[in-house]
């Protein structure tokens, strides 16, 4: 540690402390004059003894807080401190990255394509030259002979923007990934479309694709932006009339659902005629806002690593596993803008003028809070085309007491409502004692099930934020990953908490989805009624 960090973190101590006694000598003066009071009513004055005690119970409140805040600061600039050495592509990123500032009159989709090459040149640069130290593990995503290597797993790279243009077009679909993501998680729902007879367009957001220390640098307004131009380039490839869709997955959702929010209000913005979500990132967990004060403590230790809540070694080739606190910090911003927007259209009374919206969601998700779905999307949707997709747990006798089920308090209470104005869906076990699974399906009044022919997977529990778009034969993240890949979606190592250089959710979380292939036909099928409207309106 140099001296001036030691020096930053003394006195931090010294200001921790300070505080401390400070708070201790408030609680001692307001206990002492709250005695005197009791013993003495009938001699003092009892207008100045409620003010002093409201003034001693007021720096109480005061020194508290601050105590509290300063604390919170000291001992995240500890955890910092204890987190790996960052490492080339935590610190430098590519300079010529895309940004809001960019977008003008002329700009177009051809213009960022073009400067995303570029951004891959500087990439591939700096991997061969400043970093080709730290890249000489094995398992690294910039070392060439990496089995992480995403140059090494297909036939293209598939961290960039990638277009796929169909002779004629049924529509278009723009796809957004998510947060520390890249275009690959939605490859296999993106292929399936093109095969429908789509035009796709798989959008690389800034910051996504090159290096995690890109996320530290990003904007909101930056990814709003990219979506945008997007958005653009895909309606100017379709002909006249021809349904435009986005599609996007966690984060790529909720700006999926900013974006269709925004056009309705911006009449230069094309309009879309449906939104297909996976994961979305509506409702987060609030303590994301905290996140926000990663500026103050590394003003205050001088340690770069405070700006990352994880360091990981970057062993998956299509997703950071390093995260940086503005990553945090920005999909707050879009939540809230989302949020924002959505009250906005409410009480303008024009929500009847979003486009349908379809959900695929687990019901139970570490980054998504479920039941702000509901409430703060589907519930105030107006659309009868409109469908939530669940996909519950495994409820498994033999599993009843391994389960956590108490999500069921928040989530239950949505699901009774007889007056939802959209579909529901849920895909749950056929009985207590089968791991088969059935369709259920709930419109007004009215119920019914669909038989399916799959069941759960042997050691499956439940899906996750994660696996909802990746199917069970991706190269990456299946269940039989391809030859020379790091295999993802079944990696088995045995280790303490805080041994290995990955994250331990590797091991646990499902990282694909075992009735992907349900689903998928579930999105076509829903997308065939607004190319089967579409092409009656047209001459």
């Amino acid at each position: 540690m140099s001296p001036t960090v030691r020096q930053r973190s003394q006195l931090l101590r010294f200001t921790l402390w300070s505080i401390v006694s400070l708070a201790v000598l408030a609680c001692l003066g307001f206990v002492f004059e709250s005695i005197n009071v009791t013993r003495n009513v009938s001699t003092w004055d009892w207008d100045a003894r409620i003010l002093r005690l409201v003034a001693l119970g007021a720096a109480n409140l005061f020194f508290t807080g601050l105590l509290a805040m300063m604390g919170a600061l000291y001992f995240w600039s500890r955890v910092a401190r204890s987190l790996p050495d960052l490492q080339g592509w935590h610190t430098e990123q590519p300079v010529s990255e895309f940004s809001a500032a960019q977008v003008g009159r002329d700009f177009s989709w051809h213009d960022y394509q073009q400067g995303e090459r570029q951004v891959f040149r500087e990439l591939d640069a700096l991997a061969s030259d400043s970093w080709s130290r730290d890249s000489a593990e094995n398992y690294c995503r910039y070392r060439p002979q990496s089995e992480s290597n995403p140059k090494r797993i297909l036939d293209r790279d598939w961290n960039q923007s990638h277009v796929v243009t169909a002779k004629n077009p049924v529509g278009g679909v723009v796809l957004l990934h998510g947060l520390s993501d890249s275009p690959y998680s939605l490859r296999a729902i993106g292929e399936r479309l093109v095969e429908e007879g789509y035009s796709v367009l798989w959008l690389r957001l800034p910051g996504h694709g090159t290096s995690p220390g890109a996320l530290t640098q990003v904007t909101r307004e930056d990814w709003s932006a990219a979506v945008s131009v997007a958005v653009r380039g895909m309606r100017d490839q379709l002909p006249s009339g021809a349904p435009l869709v986005l599609c996007g997955y966690s984060n790529g959702g909720a700006l999926s659902l900013d974006y269709a929010a925004e056009a309705v209000e911006e009449e230069s913005l094309p309009n879309v005629d449906a939104v297909v979500l996976f994961s979305p990132m509506i409702g987060v967990n609030p303590l994301a806002r905290i996140t926000r004060l990663y500026h103050t403590v590394g003003l205050i230790s001088r340690d770069p690593k405070s700006k990352w809540s994880n360091i990981c070694a970057e062993v998956d080739p299509f997703k950071y596993s390093s995260w940086p606190m503005n990553a945090n910090v920005q999909a707050w911003a879009v939540t809230r803008a989302v949020e924002r927007k959505l009250t906005k259209l409410r009480k303008a009374g024009r929500m009847n003028e979003l486009p349908p919206v379809l959900a695929m969601q687990s019901v139970v998700d570490s980054t998504v809070v479920v039941p702000k779905l509901m409430t703060n999307l589907f519930e105030r949707l107006s659309s009868p085309a409109s469908e939530l997709f669940l996909f519950d747990v495994n409820r498994m006798e033999s599993l009843s007491n391994l389960v956590n089920l108490s999500f069921e308090k928040s989530v239950l209470p949505h699901l009774a409502r007889s007056d939802r104005s959209y579909r529901l869906s849920v895909l749950a076990n056929v009985r207590p004692d089968s791991s088969q699974i059935l369709l259920r399906t709930w419109e007004g009044d009215a119920s019914w099930d669909h038989p399916v022919e799959a069941e759960w997977p042997k050691g499956f529990v439940s899906l996750s934020h994660v696996a909802v778009p990746i199917p069970p034969d991706d190269p990456v993240y299946g269940a039989n990953p391809a030859p020379d890949t790091i295999p993802l979606g079944t990696i088995r190592m045995r280790a303490e908490p805080g041994a290995l250089m990955i994250p331990d959710s590797l091991f646990v979380r499902a990282r694909y989805n075992p009735f992907y292939e349900l689903m998928e036909q579930h999105v076509v099928q829903w997308l065939s009624q607004f190319v089967t409207t579409k092409s009656r309106q047209l001459p």
